[in-house]
């Protein structure tokens, strides 16, 4: 998390109004939010921790199951259902496994999506997730 850019989210400028300086990024990693769950948006009203300790246990199952990535999100869906995991973190952990919503850093320091949820699991202290890149390959 600490290598992405800063998030200027633009739909919730009450909740994010102006990203996460890195002062508020290494304090966050040393004390971390956990379980704080606020009613602002969607964004802030789950647990990213546990969502990202689902996404490790996801990433250690599917190379065993030779999965086309584009597979892996429906992997990721039903090892919430099968870990009693709550609606929000099934829905969190969808969304980081899910190409067209997952966070995606773009060349520069920007995004192309995701920079909500950058925002959200920078403020809760979170220090890795999933990030889609995109290799050209010519």
């Amino acid at each position: 998390m600490a290598r992405l850019a800063r998030p200027v989210p633009f739909r919730e400028p009450a909740c994010m109004p102006a990203g996460v300086p890195w002062w508020g990024r290494w304090i966050r990693q040393v004390l971390p939010r956990r379980g704080e769950a606020r009613t602002c948006c969607w964004y802030h009203s789950g647990d990213w921790h546990r969502v990202n300790a689902m996404v490790l246990e996801v990433l250690k199952q599917a190379p065993t199951q030779s999965l086309d990535p584009d597979d892996v999100e429906k992997l990721a869906t039903t090892h919430a259902v099968e870990t009693g995991a709550t609606c929000w973190e099934t829905e969190g952990l969808a969304t980081v496994f899910n190409t067209a919503n997952a966070i995606q850093p773009s060349t520069g320091t920007g995004y192309i999506n995701g920079q909500h949820r950058a925002q959200a699991m920078l403020e809760a202290g979170v220090r890795r997730t999933v990030v889609l890149r995109h290799v050209d390959e010519t």
